[in-house]
């Protein structure tokens, strides 16, 4: 169950195949907007990507970069530069919404 209003069940979701993941991803002519809850612990593989800014809507997460793990939680805001390789846990009861620079991110090329 997600914690974002009615609303954002208008945006499209990606399904990552991944239980207890909800992904809702918007394109717009400038970026990518996500909005992510998970119903209980989803931890992401290391990659990387465009520029991303991130604020935490509820729970909590562990992102790991450059070999230093940081914990972040509701209210929390934190920024991704561009090509940054990372790792992310998401903790049950975790949302967040995203905006990634780049219009078509994770569409097939």
């Amino acid at each position: 169950m997600s914690i974002f209003p009615e609303i954002i069940k208008h945006v499209p979701e990606r399904n990552y195949g991944i239980d207890g993941l909800e992904v809702r991803v918007d394109h717009t002519s400038t970026g990518t907007v996500y909005f992510v809850s998970a119903e209980k612990e989803v931890p992401f593989p290391e990659h990387s990507h465009a520029a991303q800014w991130t604020v935490v809507v509820s729970g909590k997460c562990h992102y790991t970069a450059n070999g230093e793990t940081k914990t972040y939680q509701q209210g929390d805001t934190y920024f991704i530069p561009a090509g940054q390789k990372h790792q992310i846990t998401l903790c049950a009861g975790y949302a967040e919404v995203d905006y990634v620079d780049d219009p078509r991110d994770g569409e097939p090329e």
